[in-house]
């Protein structure tokens, strides 16, 4: 059985009964603390909460507490079984991993490309403006003040290779763009 199996065969009565230990009204006295003169221990249909000395979980937790046993051996007592993968099923496995991590790289390296290419381009596009048109228009006023961040951003982040804010700088570029 797996985990999963497990939790929804055994409810967390199901556990507490297995110990002696009786349930009234969703509350019990806890097992983990000393004796309670009042129950102090929520139970839920899966799992424990005691409101003293604050443990809780489900119910591998609550054997893992009970036996002072590790998951694998609470999983175990509970009817658990590990099913042990061939040599081929794992390759398989580990290649599937290793082509989704490629795929991630491949797509940050390929957002990158486009920022660089986003920026270059908008740097163009000013110095283009500045050049082209009438000197304290608007279109030449947005190109002015743009220019000098956008060449610092670039400085930043492609010499220096310091971080910088990324949607401030798209912000800028798309201003620019409108253009």
């Amino acid at each position: 059985m797996t985990a999963d199996e497990i939790k929804k065969t055994y409810s967390m009565n199901d556990i507490l009964s297995r110990y002696g230990i009786s349930v009234r009204h969703g509350m019990c006295s806890c097992p983990f603390h000393g004796a309670d003169r009042h129950p102090s221990m929520q139970v839920f249909k899966d799992g424990f909460k005691c409101h003293t000395c604050n443990e809780h979980g489900d119910i591998f937790d609550f054997v893992m507490l009970k036996e002072q046993c590790s998951f694998k051996d609470a999983f175990i007592s509970l009817g658990g079984t590990y099913e042990h993968k061939d040599t081929k099923t794992k390759q398989k496995l580990t290649l599937k991993r290793f082509d989704r991590q490629k795929k991630r790289k491949e797509r940050v390296v390929s957002g990158e490309r486009e920022f660089k290419l986003f920026l270059s381009d908008t740097i163009t596009k000013c110095q283009q403006l500045i050049q082209n048109t009438e000197p304290f228009s608007d279109e030449w006023c947005a190109a002015q003040n743009a220019l000098p961040w956008l060449l610092y951003s670039w400085e930043l982040k492609y010499i220096n290779s310091e971080e910088i804010n990324e949607p401030d700088v798209i912000r800028v570029c798309r201003k620019i763009e409108r253009i």
